[in-house]
């Protein structure tokens, strides 16, 4: 290999408590090369890693002198291919295993341990158990994640998801208005959890009709990115119409000459029938909508 870093050789023996540890398959990138190795351990300024995992030259080189990317970990892909089948109860307890191995590295941007720990986040935020969430995300440092809007959902948990959790619904409604995050750039993911939390807020806060409104937010900016966010949002709609008493009443007066498709009731009544039929066609995912809400079928317009 061309001398193109500056390297601290060291004898096996003196990293031997190091072998236990373990390795990351990085690649190395300088302004005259690029290369691959194994990484043992690291700091924020510097890393031990060795060409091979055969060889027992370890090399020291700086991390100033070159930029280092995590190739991915298997133990990582495992995780990843369960959270991408949304399966996020089994996901979990291997990002956290995964996170734990590569402890060592975590000072390093882009560390599997780091990635793991985010994503392990992520799969309680999507199950909404935001206490586990909470407890995670207090001990977590975000410095080294890869990207900014990695870094905006971790302040996403701390702002709305905690507002969530400890029903400050009043705070909550007046933080998801704050010009901050109603003119902030962010993608569709992120937007969506916004105003599925902004919804939650004002249910909490006694204003249902209005909750309508942000749901339906959430179900526009989040359709292609977050399935448990629309699926949520709609199923909030369709909870919130079936209690509307504007929806009672419209049931109530169908049969009669006093029901009018111009009311509001019945207009709330259209509204969950097109979603009723989305999620036949989409959001269901072949699972059927609650029973419940099939009642909306026996109502449809009466001059079409």
């Amino acid at each position: 290999m061309k001398k193109i870093l500056t390297l601290t050789l060291f004898l096996a023996a003196g990293v031997a408590p190091l072998f236990g540890a373990k390795e990351a398959r990085i690649l190395i990138v300088t302004d005259e090369d690029t290369f691959t190795g194994w990484m043992m351990d690291a700091t924020k300024s510097k890393f031990l890693w060795r060409e091979t995992q055969e060889t027992l030259v370890k090399r020291e080189q700086s991390l100033l002198s070159c930029s280092v990317y995590f190739l991915q970990a298997p133990e990582f892909t495992e995780a990843l291919e369960l959270y991408k089948s949304r399966n996020y109860r089994d996901a979990a307890p291997k990002f956290a295993a995964c996170a734990e191995e590569y402890d060592k590295l975590i000072e390093v941007k882009g560390n599997p341990a780091t990635m793991a720990s985010f994503y392990e986040m992520e799969c309680y935020r999507r199950l909404e158990d935001l206490e586990k969430l909470s407890e995670l995300a207090a001990k977590f440092a975000p410095d080294n994640l890869l990207y900014k809007f990695q870094k905006k959902q971790y302040e996403i948990y701390g702002v709305f998801w905690d507002a969530v959790r400890t029903k400050s619904w009043n705070r909550l409604d007046a933080i998801c208005r704050d010009e901050k995050w109603r003119g902030a750039k962010l993608p569709g993911n992120l937007r969506g959890q916004i105003a599925y939390c902004h919804g939650l807020a004002l249910e909490g806060a006694g204003q249902p009709v209005k909750a309508l409104n942000a749901y339906n937010n959430a179900f526009v900016a989040d359709f292609a990115a977050s399935e448990e966010i629309t699926r949520k949002s709609a199923l909030n709609c369709l909870r919130i119409i079936l209690d509307h008493e504007d929806v009672k009443t419209a049931m109530g007066l169908y049969s009669t000459e006093d029901y009018s498709d111009d009311s509001n009731g019945a207009a709330l009544i259209k509204e969950a029938t097109a979603l009723l039929k989305l999620w036949d066609k989409v959001l269901g995912s072949g699972e059927s909508v609650p029973s419940k809400y099939k009642i909306f079928l026996k109502y449809p317009p009466k001059n079409r």
